[in-house]
Parts: C-alpha cells; sequence; structure tokens
C-alpha cells in the first residue's frame, strides 16, 4: 500500500454510469479498479463489482473504502460506490447518431410491460416471455412521408432470443449486433406503423419476446443459488428506453423456499411444486423493471415487530430478513421511517404505497445498496452494523433520497447528473445536519478538502458521463462532493427557505417525467425572482473555485469593525451571502454580509472590541480553503510512492512521507494519521523497526475525519506493534498489543485488505491479532 492521500470513495452512484434515471446502486468504499472489490469490512458499500472472482484491493484502498472518504472513488466516506462497468463494457443507453442525410425515425417509448420470467438460480438461468406495448413519442417530419419499418431494443447478448411476434401474432425477424457484448437488437416489423394524417406521434405497437439463457453473474447484477438481483442495466427484458416509465405487471417464478420483489404491489402468490409464483403490478408508471429473489426463511412482512414509529406512517414498511436478524431490521426500518418522513415534508410525499427493505448481495461484505422504485436491497453488513457510530452515515440517507430523485424525478440527459447524485448527497447532509450534526459537520469539511483534488477540476456538467471518462476519484470528488456542496452555496445565494420551495416544485412538476438542470434553473429563477445565469455558468459549466479572503480598514469606532471581503476568480455578477462570526472577550457575534462582485466592503459592531473575524465558519460556500489546497499539494508529493515501495525503496518513500506532514504542520487537512500509518509500514518493511514503533503509537493518538479509517489504521497499528515486540522477542508485550487491538469493537477490525508485500492474501487486522495473541501466549 502506498503512502497516497485517500480520495473520496464514491458514493451512491445512480446504477450504472451511463443510466438516466431511478435506480440507484451504493456502496460504501470503493476505488478506480472498476471490477475489483473493496476490502470489506462490515461497513461499506458498493455499486458494482463484487463477488466471483474479483481481487482484493490494497490496503490503501481499503481505508478509501472503508470510510474514507465513499461512499466511491478512494476514500470517500466508509461507503462508496463503483460505476457498474468498466470503460471497455460499459454499454451506452443513448441510440447511436444517425447518419447526415438520413431521415430521423420517431422516438419510441415503452408504455407497458408484462413479463413472465422463470430462473432456476443454482445454473443462473432464466428463461422469460415479455409482452411490451410501446407508442410512438416523437412526430414524423411533415415535410416526408416514411414509415416506422424497424425497432431498435436492447436485451442482454447472453439471453438467446427464441421468437418475436407482434400483436397479430406475425413472427418477426430480428438481426442483432455483430458487436461484441452489443445489447443491441432490431426487430423488422411485419407492418410499418406509417404516418396517420399529418403525425404518426402516439401510434402504438406491443410485441412478445420469448427469450432464455445464463447470465454470468456480477457484482450488482446476479442469479445465484444465494439470491437474484436483475437492475435495468443487465438488460434482462427488451428495451427501447431504460428509464421510460412504464405500468409493469410482473410474474416471477423461483424455487418453493424462495421469495421475490419488485416494484408495485404484490397480487398473490402461488405454490406449484418445487415452484413458487409471485406476481406483481404497479397501479401507476415506474422506472424500474428491476427484480431481486432470495432464498426466504418465512415471508416478508411488516417491519417494526417490536418498535412502531411515531407518529404512523402513511405507507408501509415491510422487511425481508430472517428472524435472527429481525431486531437489527427493525431499528433499520425505524431509521428508514424517519428518513421517508424527513424527505416527505422537504420534497413531497412518498411516491409508492411501501417501501421493501430485502437483504441482498449474498456474500459480499461493505455496505452495499441499491434502490428501485418501492424497494431498496442491501448487504448483509447493513443490517448489522448501520447504527454503529460513524458506520456509512450518508449511506441510508442518499439511498433514501433517490426515491424521489432519480426514481420519480429522471434525467433527461446524463449530463443532468447533479440532480441525481449531487442532490442525494445534499438530501443526506440535510438529514444529518438534523439528526446527526457532528457527521454533518466531518461530511461537508471531507468535501471542502477532497472536492477540489482533482487535478484538473472537471466540469460538473459532465454529470453521469463522469463514469466513463474519469476515476473513482474523480468521480466521487465531482458529481458527490462538489455537487453537493455547490447546492449548499445556492443557499447562500436564494436562501434555504427558497431552495426548499424549488425543490417541492421541482418534484411537483416533473414527477414520473425526465427534467434537466436547465428546468431546474428556471425553477430557482422562478422562485427567487432572480436571474441566476451567472450561478449555473459558474458552478455548473465552469472549472473556477472562488478564493476569499478579509481584509481589515480602520474603523471609526472601538467597538465597530471595518473591511473588505475579497473574491478571486469569480465574474462580475457573482454574489453571496457571507456569514462571518466576530470573536470577542464576550463571545462571539454573527453578523453576514451580502457580496457583490470581487470586493465588498462591509462595517459591524459588537458590545465589545473584536478580536478575530472567521469568514464562512460553517463552511457554506464551495471554495479554496487552506486545508484543501494543503490536502492538494500532499497528494501531489506522494504521487510517486507506490513506484518507490514496489521498487523496494522504502526509505526514499519513508522520506517522502515525512516531508509531506511537513506540509501541513498544523494538520489541518486531517491526513496525519494516514501517513503516518504510512510513514511507520513503510519504516516496518525497511525493518527499521525502532523507528517505526512510535509511528504507530503516533497513529493511535490521532483520528481523522472519517471513523472507520481511523479505526482501521488503529487497529493494524496495534498489529505491526505486535509483529514488532514479537521479533523483540517480547511475548508479554506482543500479546497485550494484540489484546488491546481486538479491544476495538469497530466494523473497521473485520476488513479484509491486502498489503503490497503479499498482494494476493487478504487478511482482516481482526484475524493477525487474533494470530499474534495465540502465538505471544505459546
Amino acid at each position: 500500500m502506498s503512502c497516497h492521500i485517500a480520495a473520496p470513495v464514491h458514493k451512491c452512484q445512480v446504477a450504472d454510469a451511463v443510466s438516466r434515471r431511478r435506480n440507484s446502486v451504493c456502496h460504501a468504499g470503493q476505488n478506480e479498479a472498476a471490477l475489483r472489490e473493496i476490502p470489506r469490512p462490515p461497513q461499506r458499500a458498493r455499486n458494482d463489482n463484487q463477488g466471483n472472482g474479483v481481487r482484493p484491493l490494497s490496503v490503501f484502498v481499503a481505508l478509501l473504502a472503508l470510510g474514507l472518504a465513499f461512499f466511491a472513488q478512494a476514500g470517500a466516506r466508509a461507503y462508496g460506490h463503483m460505476p457498474l462497468q468498466t470503460r471497455a463494457t460499459r454499454l451506452h443507453l443513448f441510440p447511436e447518431q444517425t447518419k447526415s442525410g438520413q431521415a430521423q425515425r420517431p422516438g419510441l417509448t415503452a408504455e407497458r410491460y408484462e413479463i413472465d420470467v422463470s430462473f432456476q438460480p443454482e445454473k443462473g438461468f432464466l428463461r422469460a416471455r415479455a409482452e411490451v406495448t410501446l407508442r410512438v413519442v416523437e412526430a414524423l417530419p411533415p415535410q416526408s412521408n416514411p414509415s416506422l419499418d424497424a425497432i431498435e431494443f436492447e436485451l442482454n447478448p447472453h439471453l438467446k432470443i427464441l421468437e418475436i411476434t407482434d400483436a397479430q401474432g406475425h413472427k418477426l425477424g430480428f438481426d442483432r449486433s455483430g458487436r461484441l457484448g452489443s445489447p443491441k437488437v432490431s426487430v423488422r416489423l411485419a407492418e410499418p406503423i406509417k404516418r396517420a394524417g399529418t403525425q404518426t406521434s402516439g401510434a402504438l405497437a406491443k410485441l412478445t419476446f420469448t427469450y432464455e439463457g445464463v447470465l454470468p453473474p456480477q457484482p450488482l447484477d446476479y442469479i445465484t443459488k444465494d439470491g437474484i438481483l436483475l437492475r435495468d442495466e443487465s438488460r434482462w427484458y427488451p428495451a427501447v428506453d431504460l428509464s421510460a416509465f412504464t405500468e409493469t405487471q410482473i410474474t416471477i417464478t423461483v424455487p418453493s423456499n424462495w421469495n421475490a420483489v419488485t416494484s408495485g404491489q404484490p397480487q398473490g402468490s402461488t405454490s406449484a411444486g418445487p415452484a413458487a409464483i409471485y406476481r406483481w403490478r404497479t397501479s401507476r408508471a415506474v422506472s424500474s423493471r428491476a427484480i431481486v429473489a432470495f432464498p426466504a426463511q418465512g415471508p416478508c412482512g411488516p417491519a417494526f415487530r417490536e418498535v412502531s414509529p411515531l407518529p404512523p406512517l402513511p405507507y408501509d414498511v415491510s422487511a425481508c430478513f430472517p428472524p435472527e436478524q429481525a431486531k437489527s431490521g427493525d431499528r433499520l426500518a425505524i431509521e428508514i421511517a424517519a428518513l421517508l418522513r424527513t424527505y416527505s415534508n422537504l420534497e413531497g410525499p412518498y411516491p409508492h404505497s411501501t417501501l421493501t427493505i430485502v437483504k441482498g448481495f449474498p456474500n459480499q461484505g461493505g455496505a452495499v445498496g441499491y434502490s428501485a422504485p418501492g424497494f431498496l436491497v442491501v448487504s448483509e453488513d447493513v443490517v448489522k452494523f448501520h447504527d454503529y457510530p460513524g458506520y456509512a452515515p450518508e449511506f441510508l440517507p442518499h439511498e433514501i433520497a433517490h426515491q424521489w430523485f432519480p426514481i420519480e424525478v429522471t434525467l433527461a440527459r446524463e449530463e443532468d447528473g447533479w440532480l441525481a447524485e449531487s442532490l442525494a448527497e445534499y438530501l443526506a447532509w440535510r438529514y444529518l445536519r438534523e439528526r446527526d450534526p457532528a457527521r454533518a459537520r466531518r461530511m461537508v469539511a471531507q468535501a471542502m478538502r477532497d472536492a477540489l483534488a482533482p487535478e484538473p477540476l472537471p466540469p460538473l456538467s459532465l454529470g453521469l458521463r463522469l463514469f466513463a471518462l474519469e476515476g473513482e476519484s474523480v468521480t466521487h470528488a465531482t458529481l458527490y462532493q462538489r455537487g453537493m456542496l455547490v447546492f449548499r452555496t445556492l443557499e447562500t445565494v436564494i436562501d434555504r427557505e427558497r431552495v426548499d420551495r424549488v425543490l417541492r416544485e421541482y418534484y411537483q412538476r416533473y414527477a414520473g417525467k425526465a427534467a434537466s438542470i436547465a428546468d431546474f434553473r428556471r425553477l430557482c429563477e422562478e422562485i427567487s425572482g432572480r436571474n441566476l445565469r451567472w450561478f449555473f455558468d459558474y458552478f455548473i459549466e465552469g472549472t473556477r473555485i472562488p478564493q476569499m479572503v478579509i481584509r481589515r480598514t480602520r474603523s471609526a469606532a472601538p467597538n465597530e469593525v471595518s473591511g473588505e471581503i475579497i473574491l478571486r476568480n469569480v465574474p462580475p455578477e457573482f454574489n453571496v451571502r457571507v456569514e462571518m462570526r466576530l470573536e470577542t472577550a464576550g463571545g462571539p457575534v454573527e453578523h453576514s454580509v451580502a457580496t457583490r462582485g470581487e470586493v465588498t466592503p462591509f462595517t459591524a459592531t459588537a458590545p465589545q472590541p473584536v478580536t478575530r473575524i472567521t469568514l464562512d465558519p460553517d463552511q457554506r460556500i464551495l471554495r479554496w480553503t487552506e486545508a484543501a489546497e494543503r490536502n492538494r499539494r500532499q497528494r501531489a508529493l506522494l504521487a510517486g510512492i507506490g513506484k518507490l515501495e514496489q521498487a523496494g525503496q522504502f526509505s526514499r518513500a519513508a522520506q517522502i512521507c515525512t516531508q509531506a506532514l511537513a506540509l501541513d504542520p498544523e494538520n489541518l487537512a486531517s491526513n496525519e494519521q494516514q501517513i503516518r500509518f504510512e510513514l511507520g509500514r513503510l519504516l516496518y518493511r525497511g525493518e527499521r523497526f525502532t523507528a517505526a514503533f512510535p509511528e504507530f503509537e503516533r497513529v493511535l493518538a490521532l483520528g481523522s475525519l472519517d471513523p472507520m479509517a481511523s479505526d482501521l489504521q488503529r487497529a493494524w497499528s496495534r498489529v505491526f506493534r505486535a509483529r514488532i515486540e514479537s521479533r523483540r522477542g517480547h511475548a508479554a508485550a506482543a500479546r497485550a498489543e494484540a489484546q488491546a487491538g481486538l479491544a476495538i469493537k469497530s466494523p473497521a477490525v473485520q476488513t479484509r485488505v491486502s498489503w503490497p508485500d503479499a498482494p494476493a492474501r487478504e487478511s482482516s487486522a481482526a484475524e493477525e491479532l487474533r494470530a499474534l495473541a495465540g502465538q505471544a501466549a505459546h
């Protein structure tokens, strides 16, 4: 593991990088390796990439993945996410551009699905019959008279199409793409849809697909003996638009001891010999056809078996957990009920009649979650550790926020991703601000530090395209952290009350539709009565970041303070309200100034002489801070440490870590614990045990902005100290170190990681400490 500074681990990203809508997968802790498993402490989450042949990450990545700054890029919160697919295999949602000169075919959308799917989980096999009703939503050009004689669908290339028929029973011809891994299927219609009168918009077509096949298990899409999860991104059903709002009726056949859940309301279940059949139907159009199934020790039932939420909820919360996890499930459901109530008050009523919580992601450690309309799939570690102090605190708030955005209000384009991940992160902060202020402050501090780490800074207007264009670290820092800070900055421009009004109106106006950043901007302008083009051009389209300083000037009276707020790198229209904290002998005095352009003079009075002025004390404005600048300098210095360690140049690598510490003597960037841990580990590898031992002692006394990362480093510091004592022949001291490490009751202690000196070997601090305690005892 190299001595880098953990970058934010990507949080909950919306399905795959090219998804425009609803489903959201979140993990707590992942880095740039798209299809690799993050070391899994009972505490993080990830997006796509776990299980089956996944390689363990390095310890450094583990730190990130742990809680370090997630939901996924290297270090975001202890819980991060990853993109669903690598760049090479990513399946694009948008159709290819038509060639110049060709007539543009009318747009199509799915209006209704009736799907009957049966599974053989032990074989990874499914067989399905899917009837899809399509509607033409774009008129044909009036100057032309073309007809729609073929329709392009997407279906997973591993699924063999047995037959396609139309509403009249005609068997239709089809062509699958010749590109390796492409899901494209072009279906030739028996009777082309012709222009009726002056337009074709509104014309319907109904096609039925029969298909089957084995889907290779992926981290987030799998058919295994331990469970099934198929997101829309898996293309398990034929789709013309994965984000379409459709009415849906799905019948799911699984083994007799299994249960199955999808969006909508259950319509009953029956037994058929060795099989169980579950029927679900939506009462209105929803944006997903995802399904989850699992071996069940009993039926899913109402949550709150022992404790009921107060006041009663206007919707049901159901839980699908085994009896031995009923109490943990109830606590989880209580927290989710609080989230639903909070978001319903803030954004608008929860859009479904029930929320079903399902334990999924079998054999995957960490905080993994997947949101779809009306249900949430979480990993076992979420059930076990969700209420552990410091364990993925943003995870559930972020995931539940996706039930509104972008599940109910989907995205018009990939570029509108700020209204999905950034908005969910902002809402998670709003929730934590009320429920856990300390964690909310840490969340902001991490974001203010890490959001400006990428060089160069990409624009937020790239949206979900960031997942394909950048690594996890950059994507998380940009789309999650910086995007969340832009929403906070918007509060200082139009005030928080108006932001709340915008969110409610945005949801009410666009629920069941796709919306864009342009739509959101128009609402902000409508409600605030201001032209906000400068704000969206600067913070969404641009990459400049404000610098803010204060210059004191002579005051006219003893208890008066005067000066100028100077903003650099901003346009003339730049206007925010800056809070100021005036320190006096009698206590702080709060003041605020509405800035305009680069220089804004101010005068404030206080009951006693002012000894110090702090600008923006709660970090409400996205801007350069000393912590962010030091963090960036440390990252740049440490960038080459990994290669030095691989080359066996441990002393040189350790020297650079020492130089990095000197760049931030006050530890404003809160990186000291992590750097000292790496320094101690490098000294240990160079067999400089006397120098390494006190470095690990310093790690034990230090902390960071991420509790899980801190716990991980403390636990492994105990491992190395015990090893050193064992090498010295101090059995009693080695046993004491090991026992002290085992006394750390944190999920991070169970995290399995690999180290650069043994990259193929995974182990947890708990395993190493138990072994060392046993050796010392003998």
